[in-house]
């Protein structure tokens, strides 16, 4: 189903051109509206939700709608240009949502005490994964739409899900309450870039030719059809705010450690990343343009790996690089610019233990997918990763060391 139109003069073409990708190349960084943004798929973004969501003594439900509100709020305005009348930028609020790959909702009239939503990222994503569980999903959008109107009319509001296709109704409803707390959008934290260069390690070599991957997932259009999903590899795709993920690890493993349940929280963030590895890149890997581009590089069984390393360093979760690997026995990858270690670095300054919970989880569940054996239930926890160095804690680069559990 299209995205409803907010106002006749609503031009679903040029609001939508003022997403266009910028992949930084030296950065591996993909950049929407002047936003990072980070590619992941539906079943790494539901597990998350419901890793922190479903968290005993915590309230993450809360967590996971201010990190939506506080990253989307910016972006949305991002997407505002001079001379642009409400009517534009709520038709912005609701293309980026869309664009991302998070769904369509219907915010052609703010003035009503419901929106709807007709396609959801997260509703695709509980139903592959978690479809026992009838309960409301759409929390992200909750949050998203708070950021909207603030965004757009500097008004606090108060969204709540109240039917949720995931529970079996034909589509997500969600009530707006005026009069909520005031809330101000967070400051922006002062970016930082990278602290090392590729220089500072050894790398191994491979006949993987990495720009040629990285090119051609760049090329493709992984951003929101007219349903506003992203249908891709055999999963769902989705373009986040780097801020969003940030902002819930930190404060789920935050929230976890004040219940003294912080090793708890950093494994199972970790679990979510290794299961992200295993669905998406397994995926990939059955796809016609794996076949016809990166099967002819593949020489040797460990050259896989490093054509998997590309293809994260496409989707712009740092610029990724492996020292040494045995084949099926140990792996060792260094992240130079991770998104996980400089962003906790901005919000909460230098960390006393590592904190790249998503890369640790891919680096073990790239290893079992390559070299484990049997169905994926199977296969998942066969290796183990350490991040033994964290630029959080002031090292040069984030280091991984990975074997078999």
């Amino acid at each position: 189903m299209s995205a409803a139109q907010p106002s006749p003069s609503f031009d679903p073409t040029e609001v939508r051109a003022r997403f266009a990708l910028d992949y930084i190349h030296d950065r591996h960084r993909r950049l929407i509206a002047g936003e990072e943004v980070i590619v992941h798929c539906h079943h790494y973004n539901s597990r998350i939700q419901r890793t922190v969501e479903g968290a005993a003594g915590i309230d993450g439900k809360t967590i996971f709608r201010s990190a939506a509100r506080n990253s989307f709020v910016r972006h949305i305005a991002a997407g505002f240009q001079d001379g642009d009348p409400e009517s534009t930028r709520w038709a912005v609020a609701q293309e980026l949502f869309a664009e991302l790959g998070y769904g369509t909702l219907d915010l052609s009239d703010p003035s009503s005490d419901t929106v709807r939503q007709t396609a959801g990222h997260f509703v695709e994503g509980w139903g592959a994964a978690f479809n026992d569980e009838a309960k409301p999903v759409c929390t992200l959008a909750e949050g998203y739409i708070e950021a909207a109107y603030m965004a757009v009319r500097g008004e606090s509001v108060e969204v709540r899900e109240t039917e949720c296709m995931h529970c079996g109704a034909s589509s997500c409803g969600f009530s707006v309450r005026r009069g909520a707390e005031a809330w101000s959008p967070p400051a922006i934290s002062e970016r930082i870039e990278a602290v090392s260069t590729e220089a500072d390690a050894e790398l191994a070599e491979s006949n993987i030719d990495e720009n040629a991957i990285i090119n051609a997932v760049v090329g493709l259009p992984i951003r929101g059809g007219d349903d506003g999903l992203i249908p891709a590899f055999g999963v769902y795709l989705a373009n986040t705010p780097a801020d969003f993920y940030n902002q819930v690890a930190i404060e789920f493993v935050e929230a976890m450690t004040e219940c003294g349940q912080r090793e708890i929280a950093s494994r199972l963030l970790s679990e979510a990343g290794e299961s992200c590895a295993m669905n998406t890149f397994r995926g990939i890997m059955d796809s016609a343009e794996w076949e016809g581009l990166v099967k002819p590089m593949l020489q040797n069984p460990e050259d896989t790996i490093f054509a998997l390393v590309a293809l994260s360093n496409a989707f712009g979760w740092g610029n990724w690089r492996i020292t040494e690997h045995e084949p099926g026995e140990t792996l060792e990858i260094v992240s130079f610019n991770g998104y996980e270690a400089l962003g906790f670095l901005e919000t909460r300054g230098r960390a006393s233990e590592p904190q790249c919970w998503m890369l640790q989880g891919v680096s073990a569940g790239m290893m079992a997918l390559v070299y484990g054996e049997g169905s994926f239930s199977e296969r998942f926890g066969t290796y183990l990763a350490d991040e033994h160095d964290c630029i959080a804690k002031g090292n040069s680069v984030c280091a991984f060391a990975v074997e078999e559990s």
